[in-house]
């Protein structure tokens, strides 16, 4: 999963300078926000800002095998025997977490490693200082304010994996564990700061403060105005991500969820703790594009409004691994139950079921780790736009579902982080009372199938699972 990081530059250059003349700002906008995909990176030259790699994607899972090593290494278990022991005497959340952590191919370390492993030429660049290293956010700041600001914020430092959110610094004994110069990477400052101004040359002729760096996710949560601890939301776009507002403490996961920064304003963290669904958007464009099941993924949706059932039909929608609270990078996608008198119409639905009990699992893991009950979902991301998900999600979950009116919550969060910066509102508070529109999902009416439903889909995980170690297996003996 690699991008061109001088496309990506031009694409948002030019939507920018679009959106600018077409609004009549042209000339004078208050300000820009950079709200990016997380843990997606590059390496570039440090005295030219020419790029050396492209953007791999936070979905790139060729470092699995780099992963799995990792998480056998014997200087990794001592330490996480160690971490174990302090967690035990201390109670520290931090300690708990450590020696919970289990690598996996989303974490930015097993990727670069992965990079520099295969290229020792590129590594011996990074040990000489001659390479940057930045996340999307730290490359379109630094192009667009023309190579004079090198930076990230919190929120897309913690999601590296490389990044301590406990006491807020780089995290060094990961660089000497897995091998990473850490001089290649960008200072952090809050996510509201002052990251310079445009340069004229690269961005429609202006300049412009840059006053806000955040990750995706953490945008779509502070667009919600998911301020109050406890409060949830799903963006359902190539991925479905679970957030939570966790509040001004890191908080420890039993079963692997690492504590992630949703924001940083004046020195006072938020955090949050997420589950993600690698595939939603990307699964049904496969199906739709690819496979050729629908026209389009509005017909998906059509002929998932027509069955009544799934007729005993199981899908599981993990084609780029299952992660919470599994962690199967290697597993994929599976369909069971098919019968001779499966209707094209079951399958869809099954489809759709499959990606609600996945975000139900979600829920409820995160709602026994935390020990809260999660009352409604607040949902947002261009697949929100399914009525037909939006009341299985309902159903699976047993809360109502808010679907926003606005389906791209990261724009509107990261503005809103923007206007805090140049004083257009002082602080989230002001925000809670501007008008916000959702549309209420309730689904009782399908919520004892679900229910019901949900153990055969289990079943078909297990099952799954299976295959996928024995495949391996298989493999390794060819």
């Amino acid at each position: 999963m690699e991008y061109d990081p001088e496309e990506v530059l031009e694409i948002c250059r030019g939507l920018a300078g679009d959106l600018c003349a077409h609004s009549g700002l042209a000339s004078h906008p208050a300000a820009l926000a950079i709200s990016v995909q997380r843990a997606t990176f590059c390496l570039w030259e440090r005295e030219t800002g020419r790029p050396v790699t492209n953007l791999i994607g936070w979905s790139d899972v060729r470092s699995t095998g780099t992963a799995e090593r990792m998480n056998r290494s014997p200087i990794w278990r001592i330490i996480r025997f160690g971490v174990g022991v302090l967690a035990r005497i201390t109670g520290s959340a931090f300690f708990r977490t450590a020696s919970m952590l289990r690598f996996t191919t989303v974490h930015v370390s097993c990727r670069l490693k992965y990079l520099l492993d295969r290229d020792a030429e590129l590594r011996r660049r990074c040990e000489a200082g001659e390479l940057c290293f930045g996340t999307l956010d730290t490359w379109l700041l630094y192009r667009l304010s023309g190579g004079t600001v090198w930076a990230t914020d919190r929120s897309n430092a913690a999601a590296t994996s490389l990044y301590n959110p406990f006491d807020l610094k780089w995290n060094r004994l990961f660089f000497w564990l897995f091998n990473i110069p850490g001089a290649i990477f960008p200072p952090v400052r809050d996510t509201v700061s002052d990251f310079g101004l445009t340069d004229p040359a690269v961005f429609t002729g202006i300049e412009t403060p840059i006053r806000a760096l955040v990750g995706d996710q953490m945008a779509a949560l502070f667009g919600h105005r998911c301020f109050t601890p406890g409060e949830v939301k799903v963006s359902k776009g190539s991925g479905a991500f679970v957030t939570i507002n966790v509040g001004r403490k890191p908080h420890f996961s039993p079963r692997g969820l690492f504590p992630l920064i949703a924001w940083s304003l004046e020195g006072e963290v938020t955090y949050m703790l997420e589950g993600q669904v690698a595939s939603v958007g990307t699964l049904i464009d496969w199906l739709s594009a690819e496979v050729g099941f629908a026209a389009s993924p509005e017909e998906l949706d059509r002929l998932a409004e027509q069955a009544s059932d799934s007729g005993g039909v199981v899908f599981l929608p993990p084609p780029l691994g299952i992660r919470f609270p599994y962690f199967l990078s290697r597993m994929r996608g599976a369909i069971f139950g098919l019968g001779l008198t499966t209707k094209k119409e079951q399958i869809a639905l099954a489809l759709y079921e499959g990606i609600a009990y996945r975000v139900a699992e979600i829920i409820r893991g995160i709602e026994k780790d935390l020990k809260v009950r999660v009352r409604e979902l607040k949902v947002d991301g261009g697949v929100s736009r399914s009525t037909i998900l939006m009341r299985l999600l309902s159903a699976s979950c047993a809360i109502p579902v808010l679907r926003s009116a606005e389906l791209e919550l990261s724009g509107i969060g990261a503005a809103y982080l923007a206007g805090i910066g140049i004083g257009w509102w002082r602080n989230p508070e002001e925000i809670s009372r501007l008008q916000q529109e959702y549309e209420v999902f309730t689904n009782q009416v399908h919520e004892a199938r679900m229910q019901g439903g949900y153990a055969r889909w289990r079943a078909g995980v297990d099952a799954a699972r299976d295959f996928s170690r024995r495949s391996a297996r298989i493999k390794k003996r060819r």
